[in-house]
């Protein structure tokens, strides 16, 4: 098999975080740093709670948005919210 090389330049990209964990490990907080981080001081940005209100255990801590979704849990509903 052979492989073309071109010099590596910059692209809008989406990014793709995963984060995995078992239950009390830190997965919800892990993820509200980066995405604070992301959008910047005085930004807010919005997360989807799928566990009964675990989300609000860190609204003292930072500035976001939150709606509730409930089963089922499918690509679509996340897409819809």
């Amino acid at each position: 098999m052979s492989y073309t090389f071109r010099k590596a330049i910059r692209e809008e990209l989406g990014l793709l975080i995963a984060l995995i964990g078992s239950a009390g490990s830190g997965k919800t907080f892990s993820a509200l740093r980066p995405a604070s981080g992301i959008c910047g001081p005085g930004e807010k940005f919005a997360f989807i709670d799928t566990e009964n209100r675990r989300g609000l255990h860190y609204a003292d801590m930072f500035d976001y948005d939150i709606a509730s979704m409930g089963e089922p849990f499918r690509p679509d509903a996340y897409a819809d919210a």
